[in-house]
């Protein structure tokens, strides 16, 4: 299978390695080969360390990762769309054209909104002209009524002030009539007294009339009836004040208004005053019947003022504008045109066309639930696209998703896993997937958008550590230790077994890191503890041909041979892939 296969998309690196399987099929081979009479453990151990035996310890990197395929996808992706129904005028850009920000991608047909929008400003200024003349006719109507008001004539009030006046003069009338009679009445009694006392003195005739032909002396006028306080209209019976509605009446036109004459009866004062106030309430309610009507048209006026400020302005009116700004189309970002989905001459029905920012890159993949605990934010990455072979990317982990992918997440109600019909295995279980995004950093030549990609996720490293392989540790965490081969000088290739404590680091599937301890950059370590534990304190050689005494001496002095460093990493790549077969075919974790 291609190491870009799309059969494993998210396996991991927690299987055995590919040295340990080696081994055990080696000892397997042996103890066959003893047991048909072909040698013995003794002459095993005495044959000496061969290739895969042992390890120069060297400082080098020591990491775990999680391998995933993915897929290269933009920072921020949009679909172009519009509200216009109508057909496409022009497209002005194409699949994979770069565009910037604001630069025209195409335009619809706009013939019929131009023609509806030409319709709506036609009614929408009928609608404010017939809305002015509204408001001028209000406000003359406004205007009328106070001028009515104010030089007086409101026909309503104008009558009701008639009839005050009226009322006052019969007021008035009665109160005249009343003190008239009294006045003659008391002239009377004067005169007659004034005859009896002109008729005893001396030099005038029987008849009343003086010796000397002069008049005798006039009666004196009676008295009038003082005016009610305030200027307020005298009590009913009291004389009329003078200046009043009867000043300077005769006393038929007194006597008329009053109701002497024309066979009716006089109107009293009580009578009189009665009718008075009821002329005064009606003028007061005529008053306010107009202030009322002049609310009511105040009123028109502003609602015809606000229907002017509002005419023709109504919701289908912006709808049109915005359909007519929506019919150009422009780029709302600078990046590449992904995808045109119309032609010209076309009605969309969903969107125009798509578009990326390449300017930041993702890669989308997913992990197994198992190594979701592992991965963190900001993971260091390190991948490689089908579009650039060998050549190495760099990238971070930016986020993982806290919820499942959803076609790979159990139904709901049911167990992890667990399928619908009941049945579940462990290769079930471990198909739930989560949502993974990479952010790519450095350099993007060459990577494709939607292009294809296998990822390392680096879950825990140890930079500069002692690299030695992971089954040459044994022991209790915190009593780690190792087998070496003690020689006495650089060139030896023969020496003691001996145990060194360890402190270790990170590890993967063929690694680990030795971070402190007894162990030293060049000693040799002996893979397979477990082969050489009864031979501590007993001296051991190399067999192996290859064994060069220069590596011991590059070691110490912090090198490692190229040749090296491609054997370890082509074990860990070798390693990884039987991972991924093994996860694709439900394999056990060691």
């Amino acid at each position: 299978m291609s190491e870009f296969g799309t059969a494993t998309p998210h396996a991991t690196t927690r299987r055995r390695s590919l040295k340990l399987r080696t081994v055990a099929a080696l000892t397997s081979v042996a103890l066959f080969a003893s047991a048909c009479g072909f040698g013995g453990s003794d002459e095993a151990k005495g044959s000496g360390l061969q290739p895969g035996d042992y390890t120069i310890a060297a400082a080098e990197d020591v990491s775990d990762s999680v391998i995933v395929n993915g897929h290269i996808a933009p920072i921020r992706a949009m679909n172009i769309t519009t509200s216009v129904q109508s057909e496409v005028e022009k497209i002005a850009v194409q699949p994979g054209d770069r565009v910037q920000k604001d630069q025209f991608l195409a335009s619809m047909n706009t013939e019929q909104l131009d023609r509806q929008l030409a319709a709506q400003e036609r009614q929408q200024a009928n609608a404010q002209a017939e809305a002015a003349q509204a408001l001028e006719q209000a406000q003359s109507q406004l205007n009328a009524h106070d001028q009515s008001v104010a030089d007086g004539s409101n026909q309503t009030i104008r009558q009701a002030q008639a009839q005050v006046n009226q009322a006052q003069a019969a007021y008035d009338a009665a109160l005249a009539a009343q003190g008239g009679r009294s006045a003659t009445r008391v002239a009377d009694v004067f005169s007659q007294m004034a005859g009896n006392l002109s008729s005893h003195l001396p030099g005038n005739s029987s008849n009343g009339t003086s010796s000397g032909g002069g008049q005798g002396p006039k009666a004196p006028a009676a008295p009038a009836a003082p005016a009610a306080p305030g200027g307020a209209p005298a009590a009913p019976g009291a004389a009329p004040a003078p200046g009043g509605a009867a000043a300077g009446m005769s006393p038929d036109e007194i006597a008329q208004i009053a109701g002497a004459e024309g066979g009716g009866a006089p109107m009293s004062v009580d009578e009189a005053y009665a009718a008075l106030q009821d002329a005064k309430a009606a003028l007061a309610a005529a008053q306010s019947q107009a202030q009322q009507e002049r609310q009511q048209l105040q009123g028109q006026v502003d609602s015809a003022r606000r229907q002017a400020e509002s005419a023709g302005i109504s919701e289908s009116d912006g709808t049109l504008e915005y359909q007519l700004q929506e019919a150009t189309l422009y780029s709302p970002l600078a990046g590449v045109v992904t995808s045109v989905d119309v032609e010209e001459g076309d009605i969309p029905q969903g969107k125009l066309l798509s578009l990326a920012d390449d300017s930041s890159l993702l890669i989308k993949s997913e992990v197994r639930e198992a190594d979701v605990p592992n991965i963190k934010q900001g993971n260091r990455v390190e991948f490689t696209s089908t579009a650039t072979g060998d050549k190495k990317f760099k990238g971070r982990v930016k986020r993982i998703a806290p919820a499942a992918d959803q076609s790979s997440a159990a139904p709901a109600g049911m167990p992890g896993g667990m399928s619908a019909g009941g049945g579940g295995s462990d290769s079930e279980s471990g198909s739930v997937t989560f949502p993974v995004e990479i952010e790519v950093t450095g350099d993007t030549k060459g990577l494709l958008l939607g292009g294809t990609v296998r990822a390392e996720i680096i879950t825990q490293e140890s930079a500069d550590a002692l690299n030695v392989p992971l089954d040459a540790v044994y022991g209790e965490e915190g009593d780690k230790k190792v087998l070496v081969m003690a020689t006495d000088g650089d060139d030896a290739s023969s020496g003691v077994v001996e145990e060194r404590k360890v402190e270790t680091g990170a590890s993967n599937d063929v690694d680990i890191a030795i971070t402190g301890g007894e162990l030293k950059a060049g000693d040799i370590v002996i893979n397979w503890p477990d082969e050489y534990s009864e031979q501590i304190g007993e001296k051991v050689s190399i067999s192996d041909p290859r064994f060069d005494p220069e590596q011991v001496r590059e070691a110490k002095e912090g090198k490692t041979t190229e040749e090296n460093k491609n054997d370890k990493q082509g074990d860990k790549k070798d390693s990884k892939k039987d991972d991924n077969a093994e996860a694709a075919d439900g394999g056990e974790d060691k």
